[in-house]
């Protein structure tokens, strides 16, 4: 009789597992597909993205030399300043 309940124990644990597998592979599955859709969009907002920085990244490389040159102008015109302040 002991054998009967312990086995009947061990059957409904088995089965109540086999359930909790069961929804715990299913979650699993769709936060798959969901990284999997998540992964396409980024990888697609990448590609679209490329362009524009490239172009963003060559004017800047075109703009440097003027700033560089301004930056250079405006450290002239503050010398100057502080050479009239001091006379």
């Amino acid at each position: 009789m002991a054998w009967l309940i312990s086995g009947g124990i061990v059957l409904f644990a088995l089965v109540l597992l086999a359930i909790v597998a069961a929804k715990a592979a299913g979650s699993l599955r769709r936060f798959g597909i969901a990284a999997a859709s998540l992964q396409r969009r980024l990888l697609d907002g990448q590609h679209r993205v490329e362009p524009h920085l490239a172009q963003l990244q060559t004017t800047v490389e075109a703009m440097q030399p003027r700033l560089t040159d301004l930056q250079d102008k405006a450290l002239v015109l503050q010398a100057r300043r502080g050479a009239e302040e001091n006379s």
